[in-house]
């Protein structure tokens, strides 16, 4: 998992924004190519609901054969 910061902002990982837990599973709330949207989750931890926003980077790298 990536790193994430305490105000929970531009995180590689879904911080619950309450108790700050850090959720890894989240499969269920993406389809097939989303690259970007919005879902609302409940913390397994805290048991309170939280939105989430998120966006899909794409970057290449090349190096020669």
């Amino acid at each position: 998992m990536g790193t994430f910061n305490s105000k929970n902002e531009n995180a590689d990982a879904i911080v619950c924004p309450h108790c700050e837990n850090v959720h890894g599973n989240y499969d269920e709330y993406l389809e097939v190519g989303d690259m970007s949207g919005e879902f609302e989750m409940e913390c397994v931890k805290c048991g309170e609901n939280f939105k989430v926003d998120f966006y899909s980077v794409v970057w290449f790298k090349t190096e020669k054969a």
